[in-house]
């Protein structure tokens, strides 16, 4: 959505990453309960399990070998919890935006307020307010330090400044770059930041390969430790961002492949294969959910075998996932075209 747009003429995208201050603490069983009978129907003894698992709750503090008097709390979920994320989403599921080209990306507690810009407009506008009301009316705080604008515009005419978004009297601060969800984001799209991170993680972790090497550890066992625990970190969300990547950052990480491959004795898959794999699996997993957000972006030609590829100004949009996604299916046997 975000490449599709700046891919038009004269736009900008404000992408507001929000934080909240103990969001699951801060969650008021009352008002959970009131949504999951009214909005969710869900059955009596369910609600009231639920409820009993949230509240009256005896909590004790270990602190210097000293254990606190127990203290009986009945507000917000259990940390560590597998439970409190999900109830978490149902407590926020009214959380919503109705103005148009505005929109709220959430995960769990992370969330994201992203506002598509064109022409003169310059700010999330009655979106960020609305969001704020919301908040503060279901004991939700904001922890404005930590509340970040980031502001995309490729706009060769762009305003020197387009606007502060104010929350509670304080002013967000406005970042080139921001991880989100484990990546690293910038306001140019290139994730040079993401790549620098990712290869230097991973080359903590070749120490440990060349380890367990020396004491003459199995090549097999060698394989699934690169497998792991380095090509993991290599491969992490980069069906989203490997293709965007410029050439030298390529080899860069590509250059992490290769010293395993070294060390293990064995070759290891280049990362352009793997993306390639990644990318065609996740495409074919959307096709196979119809409620996908990316479902309808894959329209199937009147051939019944290829795929509609989106028209495109600039390499940015045509290297994001869907352009990339529907070229290689459409260069699977039995698509291409005699």
């Amino acid at each position: 959505m975000v490449y599709r747009h700046l891919d038009k003429t004269g736009t900008c995208v404000r992408l507001l990453f929000a934080d909240f201050s103990s969001a699951f603490n801060k969650m008021q069983p009352h008002i959970l309960i009131e949504r999951l009978a009214n909005v969710f129907n869900l059955p009596d003894q369910l609600l009231l399990l639920i409820l009993n698992f949230l509240t009256g709750r005896t909590q004790r503090v270990l602190v210097n070998g000293q254990i606190s008097l127990p203290l009986m709390s009945s507000t917000g979920s259990p940390q560590g919890c597998v439970l409190s994320p999900l109830l978490f989403i149902l407590y926020t599921d009214s959380c919503r935006v109705t103005q148009n080209n505005r929109f709220l990306v959430k995960f769990s507690d992370d969330t994201v307020l992203m506002s598509l810009l064109s022409g003169s407009e310059i700010n999330h506008g009655p979106a960020l307010s609305d969001f704020v009301e919301w908040c503060d009316s279901n004991y939700l705080d904001l922890n404005v330090k930590k509340t970040k604008d980031m502001i995309i515009d490729f706009r060769r005419s762009a305003p020197p400044h387009l606007g502060s978004s104010i929350i509670h009297g304080e002013v967000v601060e406005v970042v080139e770059e921001y991880r989100y969800l484990g990546s690293w984001i910038d306001n140019k799209l290139r994730f040079v930041t993401n790549t620098d991170s990712i290869f230097k993680r991973a080359q903590q972790r070749i120490y440990l390969l060349r380890k367990l090497n020396y004491f003459n550890v199995n090549k097999r066992i060698l394989c699934n430790f690169y497998s792991c625990f380095i090509e993991s970190i290599l491969t992490f969300s980069f069906v989203c961002w490997y293709k965007a990547l410029s050439m030298k950052d390529k080899k860069k990480l590509q250059s992490i492949v290769k010293t395993c491959s070294k060390i293990i004795g064995a070759k290891q898959r280049d990362l352009q294969s793997l993306w390639e794999e990644r990318v065609r699996k996740k495409a074919k997993s959307i096709l196979g959910q119809p409620l996908h957000a990316l479902h309808s972006e894959f329209s199937l030609m009147p051939s019944g075998r290829r795929y509609y590829v989106p028209s495109r100004k600039t390499n940015r949009f045509a290297n994001s996932f869907v352009p990339s996604a529907i070229e290689l299916l459409n260069s699977e046997p039995g698509r291409v075209a005699q």
